[in-house]
């Protein structure tokens, strides 16, 4: 297993553990305000930080072709975010952007 699956697998537990566990342990109470504001700002700050980590690969060689698509990727994330879309539609178009672009430019 590569580090960048250990990665994706870290940041999909601390995900899960902050978007279920913390409320689950809440047993039914309010959680406060700057804890739910924390939980919703934690997914797309753990997303970015994969983003960041996935572009620059071990042996430090990176593309320009392969940096400028994520950045695209993201940059269509970050549309469809302020258009008022959810994260998965979100996430979804950044992947779809990105593949294409790979697809088209190699």
């Amino acid at each position: 297993m590569t580090y960048q699956w250990i990665i994706v697998l870290a940041l999909g537990v601390t995900a899960l553990t902050l978007r279920v566990v913390v409320p689950l342990a809440a047993g039914g109470r309010e959680l406060p305000t700057w804890l739910r504001n924390a939980l919703t700002c934690a997914t797309p700050a753990l997303i970015a930080g994969l983003v960041v980590t996935l572009l620059w690969p071990s042996s430090g060689a990176v593309s320009s072709v392969r940096t400028l698509t994520a950045l695209a990727g993201v940059g269509a994330g970050v549309l469809l975010l302020a258009g008022k879309r959810s994260i998965l539609t979100a996430m979804v178009g950044a992947a779809v952007v990105t593949a294409l672009l790979r697809l088209v430019f190699g």
